[in-house]
């Protein structure tokens, strides 16, 4: 098994109308049951999202690429530009699932 993670900087002149937009329509559109969840404690400046989502094989995370991430890219780059960043990891379960 193993863990999708995608974080999302987002500066502060933007993270209204970008959170709205990602609540409203990205997240929505998902069909995976995904986790969304707000950092808490992060160094960067403004606002650090995630999104995660556990998956059975490393083919689920490319089709989720390929299907959500790749728009989501899009979407930012034609919107937000260097105002939005994202990163995206890939864990492996070792124990406890």
């Amino acid at each position: 098994m193993y863990l999708y993670n995608i974080s999302i900087l987002v500066e502060s002149p933007v993270h209204d109308t970008f959170l709205h937009w990602l609540q409203s329509e990205w997240l929505p559109s998902i069909r995976h049951d995904v986790k969304f969840l707000k950092m808490l404690d992060t160094p960067h400046e403004g606002h650090t999202y995630c999104v995660q989502l556990v998956v059975n094989s490393e083919n689920d995370i490319r089709i989720f690429r390929d299907d959500h991430l790749v728009a989501l890219q899009q979407y930012i780059g034609t919107h937000y530009g260097e105002k939005v960043f994202l990163f995206d990891s890939t864990m492996e379960y070792l124990s406890g699932q």
